[in-house]
């Protein structure tokens, strides 16, 4: 069976002047992962050293909102990057001991962060997908990831007020839809400052694209466990 294995860690943190915050808040943050995408989660997201961490999912989860809510959580903090490998895991699985475990699909996790970090696009590559030799969809990986790229390249040129709107749907929110008037209530603000601040962000477009992508994700790769 293939899974999504997933690493990351928070860049450059040990120049932080709050580390020991940041360390708190990603904890938190995996933590409440773990629970809400529970139904998906193989292993649990977990801290394996110092500031990285890692975790197994199926195959069908809706891996790209998991790590929006991962990195949008502690935008403005720290940057996150990540590394997704699609494959098998060859040990034991350990819902509670994800460091445990080890297979192809964490080679691939581990190379795609790699990828992250020496191919980071004028720094701001944050996410790269890997599918282990052998499968028959290599060709999603390399639409994906230039996918991945373009949406990187938008979220850099986000300011202030534009990161606090995302960061408070994709946290909250995910990818589903919902009223503006709902977001403004949320945000404080008014209903024109939020459709202003969607619009001058291209927010909804954003939004659709990966929407559209984790579809892609789950129909192809989500059919292909057995």
């Amino acid at each position: 069976m293939d899974y999504y294995a997933l690493v990351g860690d928070m860049k450059q943190s040990r120049k932080a002047k709050n580390r020991s915050g940041l360390q708190e808040l990603l904890l938190e943050t995996l933590g409440e992962v773990n629970v809400k995408f529970s139904e998906f989660i193989v292993a649990d997201l977990m801290v394996n050293a110092g500031d990285s961490f890692q975790g197994i999912l199926h195959a069908t989860a809706p891996i790209l909102a998991i790590c929006d809510r991962i990195r949008f959580s502690l935008i403005g903090q720290c940057d996150i990057r990540l590394g997704l490998g699609f494959g098998q895991i060859q040990t034991r699985i350990d819902r509670k001991q994800s460091i445990l475990a080890d297979g192809p699909a964490f080679w691939e996790a581990r190379k795609a962060l790699d990828i992250v970090n020496e191919l980071d696009y004028y720094d701001t590559h944050s996410i790269h997908l890997s599918i282990a030799a052998g499968q028959h969809h290599l060709w999603v990986q390399t639409l994906v990831n230039q996918v991945l790229v373009g949406q990187d390249l938008v979220v850099a040129k986000w300011k202030n007020t534009q990161l606090t709107l995302a960061r408070q749907y994709l946290v909250h929110h995910g990818y589903g839809k919902i009223s503006q008037t709902m977001l403004a209530k949320e945000l404080g603000l008014t209903v024109q400052q939020v459709n202003t601040t969607i619009q001058a962000m291209g927010f909804l477009a954003y939004l659709d694209m990966k929407r559209n992508t984790e579809q892609t994700l789950i129909q192809v790769l989500g059919g292909s466990t057995t």
